[in-house]
């Protein structure tokens, strides 16, 4: 692989990034004090790190800076699966090159239509940006890190010479992202044992900060061997399957990790995965060190609950174990089936802060803290026998 040189980096700014690249591999924050700086630097919009499966065509999960949750829940459903640009650089790489393509100067003639076919403008145009340049960061067999950076219309479009002296970050990049992946699956492993110890009935699996899973205990071995929708693939990450639930949960997983890396506390996200008959709920959760000993980790905590041996909830049973009232139980009952806050108020005709008043309440009355805890709690006393 030829990683081209260049000429330019003997600035404060440039060494600067380089710096940060390496730090990234050790540091609490990861790469986003590199993305925040990069993009400050070179006049960008947005910048992220989006982790694909090139296998199942999919995204995994993804590190972004300044692309809103909307925007990149959009480019999960709409543009993940045909992103040209994407394609374009995995074309590169494979040729035996690894350099940055940009949207204005790598596309073709018909970079429009294409734009427009694959809704990629339409993507950018959601959250105010207007161009894109990316590349191939790391790759290892199906698991892609493509390193995008997107401008607004305001900003002046790329050049080729500025996309020579992005090159010259790659090779750096390659060997961070790198470390950073194989350091992430160690470090997780520190954390499992206390958690395990805590939920050691439920399927437990512990994504990395580079998506990647780093433990699954024997009961989660033993869900995923029963349920088809969800899996490990080759490249050691855990896929939904099905466009669209593949998609959602690249959303929660990204949003979990995020929250991880920054060490900001983030509500459990509740995600319900039907295959035929089988039906388990997943639990996403950002992987939070409270002890010195697992202060370092960062990832998500995904919990299984499968439901297919007894799939009924017994909103009675609720009521009178937990001394919930009507409507609490059946906020209960629809978390168990996998739905979210905001599923529930539509589904209910009631706003979001009612059912999260009704949900602190539950919390309160079965002395649980997150959504996690109480649907590990409902789902053993709150099925029908």
């Amino acid at each position: 692989m030829h990683f081209p040189e260049s000429e330019d980096f003997f600035s404060h700014d440039y060494h600067e990034l380089i710096g940060l690249i390496y730090d990234a591999v050790t540091s609490e924050h990861g790469f986003f004090p590199f993305l925040n700086r990069f993009i400050q630097i070179f006049h960008g919009h947005s910048a992220s790190f989006a982790i694909y499966d090139t296998a199942e065509n999919s995204l995994v999960g993804a590190w972004t800076v300044n692309i809103p949750d909307e925007a990149l829940r959009f480019y999960s459903e709409h543009v993940s699966h045909q992103d040209v640009l994407v394609e374009r650089a995995m074309s590169v790489y494979h040729q035996g090159e690894c350099r940055f393509v940009a949207s204005n100067l790598d596309l073709g003639p018909d970079v429009k239509r294409l734009r427009r076919d694959t809704r990629a403008e339409e993507w950018l145009e959601s959250y105010g940006a207007s161009e894109a340049a990316g590349a191939v960061a790391y790759m290892e067999g199906h698991y892609l890190n493509f390193f995008g950076v997107q401008r607004s219309p305001e900003q002046p479009a790329f050049s080729y010479e500025e996309l020579t002296v992005f090159d010259g970050f790659l090779p750096h990049l390659h060997r961070a992202v790198g470390l950073y992946t194989r350091l992430m699956q160690k470090r997780c492993g520190d954390a499992v044992e206390r958690l395990v110890l805590e939920r050691f009935n439920r399927g437990i699996i512990i994504c990395d900060a580079s998506f990647r899973v780093a433990f699954r205990n024997a009961k989660a071995e033993e869900i995923l061997a029963g349920n088809g929708g969800l899996r490990i693939n080759d490249e050691g990450t855990l896929t939904a399957q099905g466009n669209e639930s593949a998609r959602q949960f690249a959303i929660l997983l990204s949003s979990a990790v995020e929250a991880s890396i920054a060490r900001r506390e983030l509500e459990d996200q509740v995600f319900n995965l039907e295959q035929g008959e089988q039906r388990i709920t997943l639990v996403v959760t950002p992987l939070l060190g409270r002890t010195n000993a697992d202060s370092t980790a960062r990832g998500a905590l995904v919990t299984l609950h499968d439901w297919s041996w007894n799939p009924e909830v017994n909103e009675e049973l609720l009521r009178s174990l937990f001394d919930l009232t009507d409507a609490e139980a059946a906020v209960a009952s629809e978390l168990l089936n996998g739905q979210s806050l905001a599923d529930i108020a539509q589904s209910s005709g009631r706003s979001r802060e009612t059912v999260k008043y009704h949900l602190n309440s539950i919390f309160r009355k079965t002395r649980t803290r997150r959504q996690g805890e109480l649907v590990s709690l409902l789902s053993r006393a709150g099925v029908s026998v």
